[in-house]
């Protein structure tokens, strides 16, 4: 199972590259995490932190 979590706001690589890369990994799931950018476990730690557990939870 993959999570690709990515800043919406990450001026370096943009967003677009991480919803491509959800896209080329077979089942992956996209999770764009609001008002974060290139650092997201820095800008918005609770965020991605609920997307890792909603995820974890998600899995057999």
């Amino acid at each position: 199972p993959t999570l690709v979590c990515w800043g919406e706001d990450d001026a370096w690589i943009p967003a677009a590259k991480g919803r491509e890369l959800a896209g080329i990994v077979p089942g992956a799931r996209w999770e764009p995490i609001a008002h974060a950018g290139h650092l997201v476990q820095e800008d918005a730690p609770a965020e991605l932190t609920a997307a890792l557990l909603d995820f974890f939870r998600s899995l057999p």
